[in-house]
């Protein structure tokens, strides 16, 4: 069968057939389901996403505290001037960054080939927030990448060249204009909101500078309105460190070559919107490379009307260098001075910038640099820990904060495909802090007009942070900590809101233990253990009413577990799956195998025209739509009568 006519079938089957390279599939008909585990017998030697180490959690703090009283504010007058309220937030303020070198393995080898799992933990959080996932493609390997816009020899969306046995080198990449209708298609079905990354090492392309235009101009077109920026640089305060530039190279060097580069894409003409460049994204805050270093250097100035937004990238740790014990360090995510102290440097960067009418983003973020840790990157501690980060920066005005997704080779990954090698037999893995986002989801909700407060409550003890979020000057949510790891029980605690209300709903993020990898749940509901996953939950959904006497809601908070307390059905209905959304995907194979999505969930694209001389669009209705991507309502009515002529092509 013609190439033509084989896309066009799948464009005019019921359903995408998101197809496999190996006809080896395994049929999926069981379900995620919770166990404790265990430390390794002997030392582990697999991949570190699979690492089975387990830590040790750190002792109850004596005496325990077991209840304290929340006084909580009527209306955001009554805050005062301590407890300002944040900008508006929106549900989908934790989302993800995914490492351009594992871009194609996490969304899709191709247009056509999504990943079903991945749709599922994206529309998990979309039907809860009522908003698109915010997506970021980059990092370091988007530095060395090159678009080739004819397509790469294998059809592919991306090739690798690994440069080096080092599991931190960053790899060579190149890639097709695959990988970006690979994106719009998720966004066709999710809503999702893209950032992507382009080169700043790599410039120009058989010595013409074209390149980085090239890819600009493919970005913008083809993602259209779901393309929120382009990133020029990644982490420009470690080019030195990295060789990538001489030393001595500083703040100036990099702000000179950022207005050389984004003057270079926007004087192509190629785009229709020129304030979509984002940056700088520097990560580990440099003695005279810090944000403030880069400001200070006239950088938002001189790109005051090119900037989309303004990003920076931080880990509060790194494990670089191997030397550094997660046991060591455990108890430090544990409480809520890490939280405050990591936000504490970017407060004044958040006023100048909301002045600035600049939003500031957390472009990528995790436990620590260089994979994380074993057995804690990927602890329900750090569940709790991301979920108090993700809220203090709310609270200093951040848009938006993205968890960073590294492949095979890292331990904190909120969500990972298995090995290749075990795509046959094996399904997809949770990471402890994607319940992260399911909370922030949640916390925040739909309305668009959550307002979060860190409340310094109980004489501001760091094991029980307590934030609020208001909508329209009233209070709709709370949401309470209890880092303490304590199986006895002794550290239980309640919290004593004061309310009018006759009663409130209250969900739980909780596990057994703060140490524990698989075992978690978020309002009764669990992903499972590695390998298990097609990204639905699993179990039936608890929510909790708590009866309010003489003005007081006792809210239970176990050690440990976070609870978020909906004060209004409003509040809780905000924050629910709609019950007629269509929430995630059923996967009738798994690993690389074959799965279905919908054909009508694909027929439409919120992109614009392909580039010019470029044949293909992901507008609906166009007539040079690409018909390897989409096919319009209308084609799909004229032609469905043909259907059944054509035999499958399985690839």
């Amino acid at each position: 069968m013609s190439t033509f006519l084989s896309l066009l079938y799948l464009a005019l089957l019921p359903t995408i057939i998101v197809t496999t390279a190996n006809p080896d599939v395994t049929v999926y008909t069981g379900q995620a389901t919770a166990t404790t585990s265990a430390a390794a017998d002997s030392t582990y030697t697999g991949l570190p996403a699979y690492d089975p180490t387990v830590l040790t959690p750190p002792p109850a703090p004596q005496p325990p505290i077991n209840s304290y009283t929340l006084a909580l504010p009527a209306s955001a007058a009554d805050l005062g001037s301590n407890y300002s309220l944040s900008i508006p937030q929106k549900g989908n303020f934790l989302g993800f960054s995914i490492e351009l070198s594992v871009a194609n393995t996490v969304l899709g080898e191709k247009g056509n080939e999504l990943k079903v799992p991945f749709l599922n933990y994206m529309a998990n959080i979309r039907d809860r927030a009522g908003a698109g996932p915010i997506i970021r493609v980059g990092g370091n390997s988007q530095e060395g990448s090159t678009i080739f816009a004819d397509g790469l020899e294998d059809g592919e969306s991306l090739d690798k060249i690994k440069v080096s046995d080092d599991v931190t080198a960053t790899p060579i990449i190149n890639y097709s204009p695959e990988l970006l209708y690979t994106m719009a298609n998720i966004s066709t079905l999710l809503d999702v909101e893209w950032f992507f990354g382009l080169a700043f090492n790599e410039t120009s392309v058989d010595g013409n500078d074209v390149n980085i235009p090239v890819a600009a101009e493919w970005a913008q077109k083809i993602l259209g309105s779901n393309l929120r920026g382009l990133a020029v640089g990644n982490e420009p305060d470690l080019y030195v460190d990295h060789s990538a530039r001489p030393a001595g190279w500083g703040v100036s060097d990099y702000v000179n070559e950022y207005k050389t580069v984004v003057d270079t894409i926007v004087n192509a003409n190629v785009l229709s919107n020129s304030q979509t460049f984002i940056g700088p994204s520097v990560c580990c805050q440099r003695e005279g490379f810090e944000l403030d270093d880069v400001i200070a250097a006239s950088w938002l100035s001189d790109n005051q009307d090119r900037l989309a937004a303004v990003t920076v990238q931080h880990y509060p740790t790194n494990n670089c260098d191997g030397t550094t014990q997660a046991q060591d360090i455990f108890a430090d995510f544990l409480n809520h001075t890490s939280a405050e102290s990591l936000t504490s440097s970017y407060l004044s960067n958040s006023a100048e910038l909301q002045a600035a009418g600049k939003e500031l983003i957390m472009l990528e973020m995790n436990t620590a640099s260089c994979g994380g840790f074993p057995g804690l990157s990927d602890s329900f501690g750090a569940a709790m820990w991301m979920t108090d980060w993700a809220l203090q920066l709310a609270w200093a005005n951040f848009s938006a904060a993205l968890m960073h997704v590294g492949g095979q080779n890292v331990y904190y990954n909120p969500f990972l495909p298995p090995p290749s090698s075990m795509a046959k037999v094996y399904q997809w893995t949770t990471g402890s802090v994607y319940y992260s986002a399911l909370v922030i989801a949640e916390v925040f909700g739909s309305s668009n007009k959550s307002q979060v407060v860190d409340l310094q409550v109980d004489d501001a003890n760091i094991y029980h942070p307590a934030y609020a979020i208001y909508e329209d000057g009233q209070p709709t949510r709370v949401v309470l900590f209890n880092y303490i790891n304590d199986p006895t029980g002794a550290s239980e605690l309640t919290v004593n809101i004061a309310s009018s209300a006759s009663s409130v709903s209250v969900r739980y993020l909780s596990a057994p233990t703060v140490s524990e990898q698989y075992n978690i749940t978020w309002a009764g509901q669990t992903l499972g253990v590695s390998f298990s996953s097609d990204g639905r939950l699993y179990g039936t959904e608890q929510t909790s009413v708590v009866q309010c006497t003489e003005g007081n809601c006792p809210i239970e908070v176990s050690a440990p577990s976070i609870a978020v307390v909906y004060l209004t059905d409003q509040a809780l209905a905000d924050s629910s799956v709609p019950q007629d959304a269509t929430s995630t995907y059923a996967t009738t194979v798994v690993g690389h195998g074959s799965a279905t999505v919908e054909a009508g969930a694909l027929s439409t694209g919120n992109g614009q025209n392909a580039p010019s001389g470029v044949s293909g669009s992901t507008s609906e209705g166009s007539t040079s739509g690409s018909l390897r991507q989409y096919c319009t309502p209308s084609l799909w009515a004229a032609l469905g009568l043909v259907i059944w002529l054509f035999p499958v092509a399985v690839r």
